[in-house]
C-alpha cells in the first residue's frame, strides 16, 4: 500500500504555504522532494511527521487515515523524520542518545551494559568506528548525521522515512553508507521521502521526483523520464542554473598572508589571497577546511605560524577580535553559530553595525532602517521584513541575513571567510549568494570560501586550492578549475598531516553572531 496525501493545505496568517498538494509514495520507493526555498517542502514534511497540523486535506498510510497527527502518533505509525538540524544531545554518550527516553532496565535498574551492546551492533551496521560511550559533542558532523538516522532505525519499525538534506554534512564514504542503508530500507518495503538540493543524488538514489513551487506541485515524474535541465528549470522558475563567474578584475595587493600556519587538524599552510580575489578551498569532509577558517576567525588558536591581514599580524583570541582585525566568518551551521531564530531580521542583519550607526551611545533608528532596507535589497531578502523573526525565514533567506550582516560592514573588512556558503540552499538563492560574493570581491575584499561541492568551486572561484588531511595539495586557476579536476586531485593525495602539539586543539568560545 501507499502513503497517500490529498489536497493538503496549510497557511500561516495571510500566507498560504501549501495550496492543495497531492502526493503518493509507494512501498519500496525513494521519492525525491525538491523546490526552491519557501516552496513549502519543510511545511509538507512537518505535516507528514505530525509537527504541523494541516488546515485541510488528508494523509493515509496503507489505506488507513492517519487522522490528526502529532509527532508521537506519527512515530507510532512508523513515520520517522530525520531533520537537517540534529536532535542529538552533545553532552550525552552515543549509547545514551540512542536509548534516550527508551532506556533498557533490568529489575528497575538501568542496563547500561545492554545498551552499549545493542549500540555496538547498530554502529557496526552503519560502519561507524565509534565507541558506544563516546560523547556525541566531540564527533564530526557527518558521524552525528548517521547516528541520527541510526537512532530512528533503532526506535521504530520504519514504514515511512523522511530524510531532510541527509548528505549535507556527510563525506563521500558516509554518503555511500547512507545510500546502502536506503537501498536496504527500500528493498524492505519502506517508503522514503528524500529532500535535497543536489540533483546528482536524485538521479543516483530516487525513483520519482516531485518539485514544489509556491505551495503547489510544479513537476511530478519518474526520474527515468525527466532530464536534469528540466528539473532545474522548474525549480528556478525558468531562470536556469548559476552561471560561471566573470573574469576577475585586476587583483590588488595581498590582503591575507599565511606562513607555516598550523592548528587543529590542519597545517602547516602557506597561502596568499589578494584583494578582489575569490579563493575556493575544496576538500572532502575532514580535510581541515573548516578548522582552518575557524582558526582564522578566532574560534581556535593556532599552534604555530603566522597570519597577516594587510601586512599586520592577526592572531585573534575571539571571533570579535577577528572582526576588529578585518576578518569575518559565515559558518556552515548558521542556526547554531550565526543566526538568532527568535530575534527579528533587522537585529540579525545589523547587530555588528549598531554601535557604528549610533550617536553618543544612542541608537539612530532611521539610519538602521535605511541600512537594513539597502542591504536586504542587495541580498534579495524575501520577504524584506525587518520585523520578521529569523527562524521564520527559509534556509536560503537565513543565509542571506548572515551574509548581509557582513555586506553591511564591507568597508571595515579585509577578508570574508565562508564555510559551505550554499549548504541547504536552492538554485535561485545560490545564484544570489554567488553574486553577493562577487560584489564583495569587486569592492576589494579577499573572499575565501570552503566547499565540498566541486561544481560550486568551479562556478565561483577565481582560484581553487585542494585541501586533503590538513594540507594544501594542488592549486588550479582559470579554465583548469573543473569538477573532474577537483575530484581527481582531492582523491589522489596520500600524505599525512604532521603531528601537532597537544595544545593545537585548544579551543576558544564558539562563533556567535
Amino acid at each position: 500500500m501507499t502513503l497517500t496525501i490529498r489536497g493538503l493545505v496549510k497557511g500561516y496568517g495571510a500566507a498560504t504555504v501549501l495550496k492543495g498538494v497531492d502526493l503518493d509514495i509507494a512501498p519500496g520507493e525513494v521519492h525525491a522532494l525538491l523546490g526552491p526555498n519557501g516552496a513549502g517542502k519543510s511545511t509538507l514534511i512537518k505535516c507528514i511527521g505530525g509537527v504541523v497540523t494541516p488546515d485541510a486535506g488528508e494523509l493515509a498510510l496503507d489505506g488507513e487515515s492517519l487522522g490528526q497527527l502529532t509527532p508521537n502518533r506519527a512515530f507510532a505509525a512508523g513515520i520517522a523524520t530525520i531533520h537537517q538540524h540534529l536532535s542529538l544531545i552533545d553532552v550525552l554518550s552515543v549509547s545514551d542518545n540512542l536509548f534516550l527516553g527508551q532506556e533498557k532496565t533490568v529489575a528497575g535498574v538501568l542496563d547500561r551494559a545492554g545498551q552499549r551492546r545493542v549500540t555496538a551492533e547498530l554502529l557496526d551496521r552503519f560502519g561507524l568506528d565509534v565507541a558506544p560511550g563516546t560523547k556525541v559533542g566531540g564527533l564530526p558532523m557527518g558521524t552525528k548525521q548517521l547516528l541520527e538516522i541510526a537512532k530512528a532505525w533503532h526506535r521504530t519499525d520504519v514504514r515511512v522515512l523522511i530524510l531532510d538534506e541527509p548528505t549535507a554534512s556527510l563525506s563521500e564514504s558516509e554518503t555511500e553508507r547512507l545510500f546502502a542503508e536506503i537501498v536496504k530500507m527500500k528493498d524492505g518495503g519502506a517508503r522514503i521521502v528524500y529532500t535535497t538540493h543536489r540533483l546528482g543524488e536524485v538521479f543516483r538514489i530516487a525513483d520519482r521526483v516531485t518539485v514544489l513551487r509556491d505551495g503547489v506541485v510544479a513537476l511530478q515524474e519518474k526520474v527515468s523520464d525527466v532530464e536534469p535541465e528540466r528539473i532545474v528549470e522548474v525549480i528556478s522558475g525558468g531562470t536556469g542554473a548559476p552561471t560561471a563567474p566573470a573574469e576577475p578584475a585586476d587583483l590588488g595587493p595581498v590582503r591575507l598572508r599565511l606562513r607555516d600556519l598550523a592548528g587543529p587538524r590542519f597545517g602547516p599552510i602557506d597561502l596568499d589571497v589578494r584583494s578582489g580575489e575569490i579563493l575556493g578551498l575544496y576538500g572532502v569532509l575532514g580535510s581541515g577546511r573548516t578548522s582552518l577558517l575557524e582558526t582564522l576567525a578566532g574560534r581556535y588558536r593556532a599552534a604555530r605560524g603566522s597570519a597577516e591581514v594587510d601586512g599586520e599580524r592577526s592572531a585573534p583570541r575571539t571571533p570579535a577580535g577577528a572582526v576588529r582585525r578585518g576578518i569575518a566568518l559565515v559558518p556552515s551551521d548558521r542556526l547554531r553559530q550565526a543566526l538568532w531564530p527568535t530575534r527579528n531580521a533587522a537585529d540579525n542583519l545589523l547587530l555588528p553595525s549598531y554601535r557604528r550607526l549610533a550617536r553618543l551611545g544612542l541608537r539612530r533608528h532611521s539610519r538602521e532602517k535605511r541600512l537594513f532596507a539597502e542591504t536586504a535589497r542587495q541580498v534579495d531578502l524575501q520577504p524584506p521584513d525587518g520585523g520578521r523573526k529569523g527562524g521564520q525565514f527559509s534556509g536560503g533567506n537565513q543565509q542571506k541575513l548572515v551574509l548581509g550582516r557582513w555586506l553591511a560592514r564591507a568597508g571595515e573588512l579585509g577578508v570574508l571567510l565562508l564555510d559551505e556558503p550554499t549548504q541547504g540552499v536552492d538554485v535561485g538563492a545560490r545564484r544570489q549568494i554567488y553574486q553577493v560574493c562577487r560584489e564583495l570581491a569587486a569592492r576589494g575584499l579577499a573572499v575565501v570560501f570552503a566547499s565540498s561541492d566541486a561544481q560550486e568551486v568551479a562556478l565561483l572561484a577565481h582560484r581553487a586550492v585542494v585541501m586533503d588531511r590538513g594540507r594544501l595539495t594542488t592549486e588550479l586557476t582559470g579554465e583548469d578549475i573543473t569538477e573532474s579536476a577537483l575530484l581527481a586531485e582531492a582523491h589522489q593525495f596520500t600524505g599525512v598531516t604532521t603531528d601537532l602539539p597537544d595544545d593545537a586543539a585548544a579551543t576558544l568560545p564558539e562563533v556567535r553572531p
